[in-house]
């Protein structure tokens, strides 16, 4: 192996051309951040005690050959040093560091595990409560609700209770007024019943003065008077068929007016409206049966023609 400046540990190989001062062995390599940061700092500090523990006139020689080298069929000189003893407690910092790293991953995983354990059962806490409080704000919605049902019921009920306060109180003076209104219709009636026992006993006094005129008219001028409806006389005239002589002939009189008028007469006669014109100018009622009996004659008469 040629050694540029007769000096042991220098070689100049092909085809790899390294900076001098390089280690010809490269570090294992990992793949985390730590170990490529621990890594690099190795490589500085081992550059750099290289570069304090070599000679200036090794370091000139080796400048000097790499410089001349360039222009050589040969690769550029590169230093190479056999520290057996350094490689393996680099090796050994490694192994450790690497472990150190694995067990700082070991413990940033559990770590890591025990927080989305954390993390899990603070969401389903949490889930739990929306759940209880969505629950309690439903129930808080009803028993509002409940609530707001049993004040409009209890204001309809105070609504109610001051009507039927209110009615009670009418229904009172009403009452009262009923009592008041039924004294004097029992006032009333009894005034009344005084004043028709007294117009009865007119009557039966008038009766009995009027019972021989009428048993005259009756008997003698064949003429009978019946009170059917109120203020409505009805005469009965018989005695004007020769053949049948209790056949009757009448004339219903309304007496509610003044001004008299016929209800009814049967059969009906000639001139009945001129002998009613007639009573009312004269108002002589005897005058005017007989002319009504007269009018039932000649109505006999000429339907037996």
């Amino acid at each position: 192996m040629n050694t540029p400046g007769g000096y042991q540990g220098l070689s100049t190989p092909r085809r790899r051309p390294l900076t001098p001062g390089r280690r010809d062995r490269t570090l294992p390599s990992f793949n985390s951040p730590a170990s490529i940061r621990i890594s690099r700092m190795l490589d500085t500090a081992y550059n750099a005690t290289l570069d304090e523990e070599l000679p200036g006139d090794i370091t000139e020689s080796i400048t000097a050959a790499a410089l001349k080298s360039t222009t050589d069929e040969y690769d550029p000189p590169r230093v190479w040093f056999q520290r057996e003893e350094d490689r393996k407690q680099n090796d050994e910092f490694i192994r450790r560091v690497d472990e150190m790293v694995q067990e700082l991953k070991r413990l940033i995983r559990d770590r890591k595990n025990e927080h989305n354990g954390e993390i899990s059962e603070l969401n389903d806490r949490k889930s739990r409560m929306t759940a209880d409080m969505e629950l309690l704000e439903k129930e808080n919605s009803n028993i509002l609700s409940a609530l707001k049902d049993e004040r409009a019921k209890e204001t309809e009920l105070s609504n109610d209770i001051a009507s039927l306060q209110i009615k009670q109180k009418q229904a009172s003076n009403s009452a009262r007024q009923l009592l008041e209104k039924k004294r004097m219709l029992e006032q009333e009636l009894a005034q009344r019943k005084s004043i028709i026992a007294e117009k009865r006993q007119v009557l039966a006094v008038q009766a009995a003065k009027n019972s021989p005129e009428l048993a005259f008219f009756e008997n003698q001028m064949g003429i009978s008077i019946v009170g059917g409806e109120r203020d409505i006389l009805t005469f009965i005239f018989t005695y004007i068929s020769l053949s049948e002589p209790s056949r009757p002939f009448s004339i219903s009189m309304d007496l509610s007016q003044r001004e008299y008028s016929v209800k009814k007469c049967s059969p009906v006669i000639a001139d009945l409206q001129t002998h009613v014109d007639w009573l009312n100018a004269s108002r002589d009622f005897f005058g005017f049966l007989k002319r009504i009996r007269r009018g039932f004659v000649e109505h006999y008469l000429n339907s037996t023609i």
